[in-house]
């Protein structure tokens, strides 16, 4: 079994706490985060099977999966549309470089929250760019890693900036593997720096 599925009822929770969701494990295979609910699984996956035809209207199923025709294959004969997909990565800590990489005039300011960490970047002083990390067991969860518009040219480099910050403390706190949900460009992004790779995708539903 793969690192993600072993560790969904952690690091599902910790997504949703970057997103600013509370998030929660339920028979540790799914995750049920928001007000509007959603429910976070593995796919193939029991609790997925088990649930997925109760769910009432309105219900937001995302699916994580290495399979992603499966997924649609499962989710589509239930009445549940497709809504969106996005992309989970992964690296070690050990394999990135946690020196960050700015031009000159920028900067990167670290700020612990209340359920997550905060990172900023400044160019000549204007927050540029920001990210959160939330750390749970050995884990990090990267996410809302967002750089203004107009700074087409340094958006590799302010990203790889806030990871390095933020990958930085998640080591300094024993954790050694980092996840990242990312759309497809900025996940392209990702799979284009060395010690990052793609886990799953996870495709959302939602029951009408």
């Amino acid at each position: 079994m793969a690192h993600w599925q072993e560790t969904l009822a952690v690091w599902g929770p910790a997504w949703a706490a970057v997103r600013d969701l509370e998030g929660s494990a339920e028979d540790g295979s799914v995750v049920i985060t928001g007000a509007v609910p959603e429910r976070l699984a593995p796919w193939p996956g029991d609790g997925a099977r088990a649930h997925a035809a109760s769910f009432p209207p309105g219900t937001v199923l995302s699916l994580v999966t290495e399979d992603a025709a499966a997924a649609r294959e499962f989710a589509g004969p239930l009445g549940f549309r497709e809504t969106g997909a996005l992309v989970l990565l992964t690296a070690q800590t050990d394999d990135l470089d946690l020196v960050p990489s700015l031009p000159a005039d920028a900067y990167v300011a670290e700020a612990p929250m209340e359920n997550y960490d905060a990172v900023e970047v400044a160019l000549f002083d204007r927050p540029v760019a920001d990210g959160r990390i939330k750390l749970e067991d050995g884990l990090g969860v990267l996410g809302n890693l967002t750089v203004d518009d107009g700074h087409d040219e340094l958006v590799v480099a302010f990203e790889q900036a806030m990871v390095a910050a933020l990958g930085d403390e998640a080591f300094l706190h024993g954790a050694d593997v980092l996840y990242l949900v990312a759309d497809a460009a900025q996940a392209a992004r990702f799979a284009a720096v060395e010690g990052w790779s793609k886990a799953a995708e996870i495709i959302s539903f939602t029951k009408p």
